[in-house]
């Protein structure tokens, strides 16, 4: 990951030119990632970035279509969906033993089983339990409309990640009417163009910052231009700006 430029109180001008901005994710300590933003605003470019990165098995849950995954190894069906991950397609003998697979699901919105497929998909990241795995979440609304209506495996994931060696990407156009668990176990926050003060509110409440400041930073990195977003690392506990990502 490039450096990037710490945010004191005000931020000053010696911003982060570059674009290379994202957390280096070691993959024997599970994470959890969101990403926030009105859509086009660059939050799928940052969550593709991190997919691309990872190293071993990684599903991919696209409820709109257009999570752009990059290359898959299998297209999984909803009779795939089944709460565990599934073990590599058997070779023929002699033949080189599989890598890391790349699975993609295609939700259906209209299905009457809808929101448990969701589930059921989002368990495919916790089983077997020793597993790494990463599962990107977009459109985290879709998962839990509200902390009421979070289900079992996504309640798991988001409370008891790391002793599953499941990490997650979420995002989503607004943060305030999902599970609060998500702002809160979040290892790192990219803020993307967010024009709604509650939702502001909300993230910096949740991360710790304050909030008339938090504010303020977010005027003045959408300021510059388009897909210029916020980075929080909550070890660190530190707030960045940064410059567009280049696309993948």
């Amino acid at each position: 990951m490039a450096e990037r430029t710490p945010l004191p109180a005000p931020a000053d001008e010696d911003v982060e030119e570059a674009g290379e901005h994202l957390p280096v994710i070691d993959p024997s300590k599970p994470v959890i990632i969101s990403s926030w933003g009105r859509k086009g605003a660059g939050k799928s470019t940052f969550n593709r970035r991190l997919f691309a990165s990872w190293p071993y098995d990684k599903l991919c849950i696209d409820v709109n279509g257009d999570a752009d995954p990059g290359p898959i190894t299998r297209k999984l069906s909803k009779d795939d969906i089944t709460s565990r991950f599934p073990a590599p397609q058997a070779v023929m003998p002699g033949a080189p033993a599989p890598g890391p697979q790349s699975l993609y699901w295609r939700a259906d919105p209209g299905s009457a089983t809808y929101e448990d497929d969701l589930d059921r998909a989002v368990g495919m990241a916790l089983f077997p339990q020793d597993h790494p795995t990463l599962v990107w979440c977009g459109e985290v609304g879709e998962f839990m409309p509200s902390a009421q209506r979070t289900r079992p495996h996504m309640r798991r994931l988001l409370m008891q990640n790391r002793h599953y060696r499941a990490s997650v990407l979420f995002d989503g156009p607004r943060p305030a009417h999902v599970n609060p668990l998500v702002l809160a176990q979040s290892d790192y926050v990219a803020i993307y163009h967010l024009p709604n003060p509650d939702d502001r509110d909300r993230i910096a409440k949740q991360i710790g910052y304050p909030p008339t400041r938090f504010s303020a930073e977010c005027d003045e990195t959408f300021r510059r231009g388009p897909y210029w977003f916020l980075f929080w690392d909550a070890k660190a506990h530190q707030l960045y700006r940064c410059a567009p990502l280049p696309e993948a």
